[in-house]
């Protein structure tokens, strides 16, 4: 799994940017993933390295 940090306009609040971390299986993953929560717009960066690894280990805590 991966983790990206993303941006994106909400659908459900007009003019707002919502923005977090999401662990998905890839790109395309994420990307399906941040529009069934209502975005749009979406920007996405993928995290690595150790920055990564506590991103997935707060995931799985979750």
């Amino acid at each position: 799994m991966a983790v990206f940090k993303y941006t994106g306009d909400s659908l459900n609040s007009p003019g707002l940017e919502e923005s977090g971390t999401l662990v998905a299986y890839d790109k395309l993953d994420a990307y399906d993933k941040l529009r069934q929560q209502g975005l749009t717009n979406i920007k996405l960066k993928k995290v690595e390295g150790l920055a990564a690894l506590i991103e997935r280990l707060r995931a799985n805590s979750a």
